[in-house]
């Protein structure tokens, strides 16, 4: 994806579907890392693939099956005159299935370089909040750096979030770029660091990883979402966020627009 000639995607790296996060303590403590495996990393067989015109519009739809998650993802990208892109990610599960694990988030995962360092939106903030702990920020427009939005817990972990985004915009140093904008409310965050850097695997005292030790990556990792599972935070020794706050496996949708930003 292009704009202007300049790319807006990272080299080798595509935008993906995105049902996993980094466990943070409270995930460990209720061993929520092992339960919900099954997304970290989910199986994908691409059933089909077409292209078709829509009015003045391209459309590429992709269907996948999720062999051991009983279950099929549909991506359908629609290209507009303006070079808008419309996304939309459709997850249908099976009632039926013997192993139902929630999911840790449904979204995508979109990697850019990183001369795309800043970050503008209109949502929950200054500070990262999560559904179940936002009443501390405000709706507004903000903007931020990217090596701003990490955390520095003891233990690297799920960081960044920002809730009730509107539109959320990656830029450069001239204020060119790309502008995320939700069918409704998203959640967003940018980072330069991938899940997997935050991520200490099925018991994380095996690891014994510190924040102070990440490396940057050469590039930005944005994440958008239509829902991510909240924090919990009644205890960090056993308890899941409330029910409203989780992410339970049934089927979802997720809509959003991106549109080019140039001067």
């Amino acid at each position: 994806l292009d704009v202007d000639g300049k790319p807006m995607l990272e080299d080798r790296w595509s935008v993906k579907p995105d049902f996993w996060r980094a466990p943070t303590d409270n995930d460990y403590g209720a061993g929520l890392q092992n339960r919900f495996r099954a997304w970290k990393d989910p199986e994908m067989k691409l059933k089909s693939i077409e292209c078709t015109e829509v009015e003045a519009a391209k459309q590429v739809k992709a269907v996948y099956d999720m062999p051991r998650l009983e279950a099929t993802l549909t991506m359908t990208y629609t290209l507009n005159v303006k070079g808008e892109l419309i996304v939309n990610e459709s997850l249908d599960v099976n009632e039926e299935a013997k192993h139902k694990p929630h999911l840790m988030r449904f979204g995508m995962q979109w990697v850019m370089p990183k001369s795309y360092s800043i970050v503008n939106y209109y949502g929950m903030g200054p500070g990262e909040n999560y559904i179940d702990r936002n009443n501390a920020t405000r709706l507004d427009v903000y903007t931020q750096k990217v090596s701003e939005q990490y955390w520095g817990y003891v233990r690297p972990q799920e960081s960044g979030k920002k809730t009730q985004v509107r539109y959320w915009r990656m830029l450069d140093a001239n204020g060119c770029g790309l502008q995320f904008s939700a069918m409704g409310e998203m959640e967003c965050s940018a980072l330069p660091y991938l899940a997997e850097d935050l991520d200490d695997g099925p018991r994380k005292e095996a690891q014994h990883s510190h924040s102070g030790d990440l490396i940057e990556r050469n590039f930005t990792v944005v994440k958008l979402a239509a829902r991510q599972m909240g924090m919990g935070c009644v205890n960090s020794w056993g308890a899941w966020p409330r029910g409203e706050y989780q992410v339970p496996y049934k089927d979802y949708q997720f809509t959003y627009m991106v549109s080019p930003i140039t001067k």
